[in-house]
């Protein structure tokens, strides 16, 4: 729900009822992630998607009768399932969505975090007693649901929510309840992750658009002020004039950040990736040939940095996909990125077993 702040907020500040499908659970393959959501008002548009089209019809049903004055629930839709035929949902997995309203206390105050880039968690009562299912919560205003479920401790579920915010994951907990326990699916906005460019070349233009069509942050930054023009970068979110070492120390890159050096500075460009290789960036690389490569790890190991901090560098930067002009290597570059990220080799998909769609984090 939180990835529809902006278009959320003025519906919910014009004071119109606002029904949202949200994706609560995502078993085997499906085009979207859980937390995905659509949105409808009684005469309004509708925005947002939970299934990439499969099951949106049915849930847009589900959403106008909610708004018509039914209660919150959730469906289930499988392969195979009569429902799931109806639907489309052709693709092997299978989806719970939950039907809700976009109200609850504090609810809009995360929006408006999401919204700014801030970090943001609502959660949302999945399973438990049938008043508070399709219930909003947020960190700040647990008491409202404490109130309503007998046994249910603040602090617990305020700990469940929190950990998830921080962590920037998306996903279900559990809290314990007198006679059961309460199931809620906490939607987590996280800040986007931040790309940190070494170069301002051509390549570094084309990895620039690409990445952030991804959702990455991108920083482009070159000593050279005639190279590190705003205007070759428009997809970057910052364009600086400087060595790309110190930009690093002070930007202190985290385990969802990555770093690509495509420059060729032979002084400067060892200083990046040993700053980078010593934080917890989740992914340094660098274009370089072979003979480079060999050059740059003796050059790191002169510099101090520790082995096993050089064994992440990845030099050849990119999948092996033959790419050779700019924009080929910027599809290298963020393919490899994402395979990263989801923990895969970036191999094909022909052959393997297992879900097409990988459950990763948001």
């Amino acid at each position: 729900m939180l990835e529809l702040a902006d278009r959320l907020l003025p519906l919910l500040a014009a004071g119109r009822p606002v029904a949202v499908a949200t994706a609560v659970d995502v078993v085997g393959s499906a085009p979207h992630l859980a937390g995905t959501s659509m949105a409808v008002t009684e005469e309004g548009p509708v925005v947002g998607a939970v299934s990439g089209g499969c099951v949106e019809d049915a849930a847009l049903r589900d959403c106008r009768a909610l708004l018509a004055g039914g209660t919150a629930g959730a469906r289930r839709f499988g392969f195979g399932d009569d429902a799931a035929g109806r639907a489309g949902l052709a693709c092997g997995g299978e989806l719970d969505v939950l039907v809700h309203l976009a109200d609850g206390p504090g609810v809009a105050d995360e929006l408006r975090a999401a919204r700014d880039g801030h970090p943001a968690a609502v959660a949302l009562v999945t399973t438990g007693p049938a008043p508070v299912v399709g219930r909003l919560v947020t960190a700040r205003t647990v008491e409202a649901l404490v109130a309503e479920v007998p046994g249910l401790s603040a602090s617990q579920l305020r700990g469940a929510i929190e950990g998830r915010r921080d962590a920037g994951r998306s996903g279900p907990v559990e809290v314990a309840c007198s006679g059961a326990a309460l199931r809620l699916f906490v939607d987590v906005a996280a800040p986007a992750p931040r790309l940190f460019v070494g170069g301002a070349t051509e390549t570094a233009v084309a990895v620039a658009a690409a990445a952030a069509a991804i959702g990455y942050r991108v920083t482009v930054c070159d000593p050279r002020a005639t190279f590190a023009d705003p205007a070759r970068f428009p997809a970057a979110d910052r364009v600086l004039v400087g060595r790309l070492h110190e930009v690093l120390a002070d930007a202190a890159p985290t385990a969802r950040d990555a770093v690509c050096v495509l420059g060729h500075d032979e002084d400067l460009d060892p200083l990046a990736l040993a700053v980078a290789l010593e934080s917890p960036a989740g992914h340094v690389g660098a274009l370089g040939s072979r003979t480079t490569t060999a050059r740059r790890r003796e050059q790191l190991r002169l510099l101090g940095v520790p082995r096993e901090a050089i064994e992440r560098l990845r030099m050849p930067i990119g999948l092996d996909l033959g790419a050779r002009t700019p924009q080929e290597v910027a599809v290298a570059v963020v393919a490899e990125l994402l395979a990263a990220r989801a923990g895969t080799d970036g191999g094909p998909l022909t052959g393997r077993e297992g879900p097409v769609h990988r459950a990763l984090a948001r």
